[in-house]
């Protein structure tokens, strides 16, 4: 016969962050971080890029919806370029590219979960670790 579990006490998830802080890291987990944080920013390029033709005026005079078919298919082609152009972007121009990521990160408030404040600890941390690695 089966016997009925007791149910487990209301204990509340720790509040800890899944990630490491940003102290702690080493330059490999700070440089992929920084990656993955300028491959999302880089995304958000194409926001504009939607809004820009959706609001041009058309030719076509019909529903919205054939307006912002040809917005969609030029978002999920600018989306597949930026996704295979992204790491030769910020390999070529590490700098550049946080720089870009530092300014997508102040407006946006942040990128997805990633404070604006960690996206600036990881490029300091980034920064102090190239700068150690120099004087070795």
């Amino acid at each position: 016969m089966i016997e009925e579990q007791q149910p487990l006490p209301d204990v509340p998830e720790p509040d800890d962050d899944y990630r490491p802080p940003v102290e702690s890291m080493n330059q490999f987990q700070v440089e992929r971080e920084l990656r993955d944080l300028f491959g999302i920013a880089i995304m958000y390029m194409l926001v504009p890029l939607f809004l820009v033709i959706v609001c041009l005026p058309s030719m076509v005079r019909g529903s919205l919806l054939i307006k912002v078919l040809p917005a969609l298919a030029a978002v999920f082609v600018g989306y597949w370029g930026l996704l295979r152009a992204y790491v030769p972007i910020y390999e070529s121009s590490p700098d550049m590219a946080l720089q870009y990521l530092r300014l997508i990160s102040r407006i946006g408030g942040g990128i997805m979960s990633t404070s604006h404040s960690r996206t600036l600890s990881l490029c300091a941390r980034r920064l102090e670790l190239n700068d150690s690695q120099d004087l070795n």
